[in-house]
């Protein structure tokens, strides 16, 4: 009775295990996500193509090796391509105006083929601008300032970090021969370029591209009002900040020997050793280390 009974339990068991395995895990996919936006434009001579792509498979996991399959009108080209994080582009130059260009896109891994993108197309126009060309970029206290000459309604500004500069514009505006960047950050180099437009938006070709490393090379406007003020027994040196945003303190000078090596963050200082005939000056002291001129003390109140 208790061996039956033992048999019985063991096969409930092994019953309510098989019931609580899941149903099979569905097979691994090997064919990678698509493509799924192209973008067109003209720029001159140039037909522009972009996508956006994170390599995936079409089950979401990631994708490490992977090329693309680039058609145009049915027939496989191969572009020199460049990219940008997930951002990708290329430029072909247009052998014919007025005929209709077709692009599509594949995705291919080690072993399959992705769908194919959406088809899109272009007929590219002879009237584009002449290609502008950016004669001048400077360096000013709270930005960049770019200069070109080229006739067009619009034009186009594009920026990066390096000279690798994504087809698509950091801004779009009207035409009028200079562009103050201040969307800045120190000690970086900034590259351009930038092409005009015409009524119907189609674009000039590249002008050349300029590099610029934004940095801080400015003093800051020194403090003022400079004075020696007697309270009691102590000399109190008074001053009125810098109009400066980046200053970060001041440095005092006594008989031309620093007070202090680390920049005061105040608007005074109790000098306890002040003798008559002792000189002062004070300067002002920015974020990248640039000194203000000097102020001289001319006023002793006592």
């Amino acid at each position: 009775m208790i061996r039956i009974f033992s048999l019985f339990l063991l096969l409930a068991l092994t019953l309510i295990s098989c019931g609580r395995k899941g149903a099979p895990l569905p097979p691994i996919s090997k064919k990678p996500l698509d493509v799924n936006n192209i973008k067109l434009k003209q720029q001159g001579d140039y037909i522009v193509v972009s996508w956006h792509y994170i390599p995936k498979y079409d089950d979401n996991r990631p994708l490490k090796e992977f090329s693309f399959k680039i058609y145009l009108n049915d027939k496989e080209i191969n572009p020199k391509l460049w990219h940008k994080r997930s951002l990708y582009w290329f430029s072909y130059k247009i052998p014919l105006f007025r005929k209709e260009y077709c692009f599509n896109i594949y995705v291919k891994s080690k072993d399959e083929l992705s769908d194919s993108s959406p088809i899109e197309c272009i007929i590219p126009t002879r009237n584009f601008p002449a290609t502008p060309k950016i004669t001048d970029i400077e360096l000013k206290e709270d930005g960049l300032l770019i200069k070109w000459i080229g006739e067009g309604k619009n034009t186009n500004i594009y920026k990066s970090n390096d000279e690798i500069i994504p087809p698509i514009p950091d801004k779009k505006i009207a035409n009028r021969g200079y562009y103050f960047d201040k969307d800045l950050q120190f000690n970086k180099k900034y590259c351009y370029y930038l092409t005009v437009e015409n009524d119907k938006e189609v674009e000039s070709n590249k002008s050349n591209t300029v590099c610029k490393r934004f940095e801080d090379i400015f003093p800051p406007k020194p403090p003022s009002d400079f004075k020696l003020l007697k309270k009691g027994n102590d000399y109190y040196l008074i001053w009125d900040n810098s109009p400066s945003k980046d200053v970060i303190g001041y440095l005092i000078y006594k008989n031309g020997k620093p007070l202090f090596n680390i920049p005061i963050k105040t608007y005074f200082f109790i000098d306890k050793d002040y003798k008559d005939g002792d000189k002062y000056y004070i300067v002002a002291v920015d974020r990248a280390g640039n000194k203000s001129k000097k102020v001289f003390l001319k006023r002793i109140i006592k």
